[in-house]
């Protein structure tokens, strides 16, 4: 498949009237064809966008994710020591949303039960033991997955951003309506990187 081809097919695919079900159908394009994906590769694919996916370059940004991750130890440690919230006392608050998706297993109260079990302090105390070493190491070994998960994640994201873009922006109703798509597209890959469609 030439160049011209494969921008034909993406133009097509963005031209379809719900932006989003034509952000996940690109997305799933660029995953799933590696034809395609390779036609439209390092070309210019919208004004002003030269990408390699299109999307960001996973290996670039998965690269990037364990490099600022492992950089950020000491803010890990004082995080994890200073939350924002006490963590035990935000899961039982949560208690509601979690017997929602999981009413036949809360039946006896389980959750709550075990949650107020929880000794806060000494969770703290084992996850930053060591300075937080453990936590850069554990990142370093999942270098692969994050490249997997960045290989897939990455071109369904730039083609979210493509539908986004052609959009109009000329009003404030059409900028709100932009957002809107961006959070239900974000909401639609989920979806389908789960196997459960864009829908």
């Amino acid at each position: 498949m030439d160049f011209l081809t494969a921008d034909a097919e993406r133009q097509r695919i963005l031209a379809g009237s719900d932006p989003i079900a034509a952000a996940v159908e690109l997305g799933n394009r660029l995953v799933d064809d590696p034809e395609f994906y390779a036609a439209l590769h390092a070309r210019e694919i919208a004004p002003g966008i030269h990408i390699n996916n299109p999307g960001p370059d996973p290996a670039r940004t998965a690269a990037k994710l364990v490099e600022r991750a492992s950089a950020a130890t000491a803010d890990y440690v004082y995080g994890m020591q200073n939350p924002k919230r006490n963590p035990v006392e935000a899961a039982i608050r949560a208690e509601g949303k979690y017997e929602d998706k999981l009413r036949a297993a809360m039946a006896n109260k389980s959750y709550s039960k075990g949650v107020r079990k929880q000794n806060y302090s000494e969770a703290v105390a084992t996850a930053t033991g060591d300075g937080g070493s453990a936590y850069a190491a554990g990142l370093t070994k999942r270098v692969p997955k994050i490249q997997r998960v960045h290989a897939d994640l990455m071109p369904r994201l730039g083609a979210l951003s493509q539908a986004i873009q052609s959009m109009p922006q000329d009003t404030e109703a059409q900028r709100e309506q932009r957002l809107l798509a961006a959070r239900k597209g974000a909401i639609a890959i989920g979806k389908a990187r789960k196997g459960g469609g864009g829908g």
